[in-house]
């Protein structure tokens, strides 16, 4: 197995919130994209998968990141949230 548990340990807090970040992403997509009931909790999985990667480039320092993961997060993620709780 690739992560094991003892292994995690190893890994910088970085990396393993832009992995964790990049499964919210995927797992947002597919809720999103299955147009059922619960497709608009995608969303949420979008801003938290947006906000850990502002924490990551936040930890690492860098600048251009911080400016991108703010965006999407202020204006794709929140404005989305917001529209489907208007709905």
């Amino acid at each position: 197995m690739l992560f094991q548990c003892k292994h995690i340990k190893k890994l910088p807090i970085p990396l393993i919130l832009k992995i964790s970040s990049s499964l919210c992403a995927l797992c947002g997509g597919i809720v999103l994209a299955s147009k059922t009931i619960i497709s608009g909790y995608g969303f949420i999985f979008l801003a938290m998968s947006s906000s850990q990667l502002l924490v990551a480039s936040i930890l690492l320092k860098d600048k251009v990141m911080i400016f991108y993961a703010v965006s999407v997060f202020v204006f794709v993620d929140c404005f989305g949230v917001y529209r489907w709780l208007l709905n």
